[in-house]
């Protein structure tokens, strides 16, 4: 079922941050209301299921769209490692200048980017006398342990 615009309006303002009061002013017409009666129908109206599945449907949306994909997380290194991105520091007048980040921050930046990409090999020596079984089983522990490679890491 289709919410009304006024419906509508007030589950965008809530995720806008808005309180249920003031989303519920901002969507209808409460000029003649008491701040107690705005607060009663807002909630009355934020249980209702369709506004709560609606409320919850953007609430994701804004959620995945402020998570990083790994293709973005690699660019931003990447542009952390060649000096795009910078910082603001200030000398002792106050005044500002912009720099890049320490070599440090950007080996760190270079030993994320290897681990994303699985640039790092482990190695496992077996030694002893290691039955077949017992080297499956490490091998497989090993396995185990690896992420499978998704659309977004190439």
């Amino acid at each position: 079922m289709a919410l009304t615009t006024k419906q509508e309006k007030y589950v965008q303002n809530l995720v806008k941050g808005m309180s249920q009061r003031e989303a519920y002013k901002n969507s209808y017409d409460a000029s003649k209301m008491k701040d107690e009666t705005i607060d009663s129908k807002a909630s009355i109206l934020f249980k209702e299921d369709k506004i709560r599945a609606r409320y919850e449907e953007l609430i994701k949306k804004t959620e995945d769209e402020t998570i990083m994909s790994a293709k973005e997380r690699k660019k931003w290194l990447t542009d952390v490692i060649k000096g795009k991105i910078t910082n603001t520091s200030y000398d002792g007048n106050g005044n500002s200048y912009e720099n890049e980040a320490y070599i440090s921050d950007k080996m760190k930046a270079v030993d994320i980017l290897n681990k994303m990409d699985g640039e790092y090999i482990e190695k496992v020596k077996l030694s002893g006398n290691v039955s077949h079984q017992e080297q499956k089983n490490a091998i497989d522990d090993i396995v185990s342990q690896m992420k499978p490679i998704s659309d977004d890491d190439v």
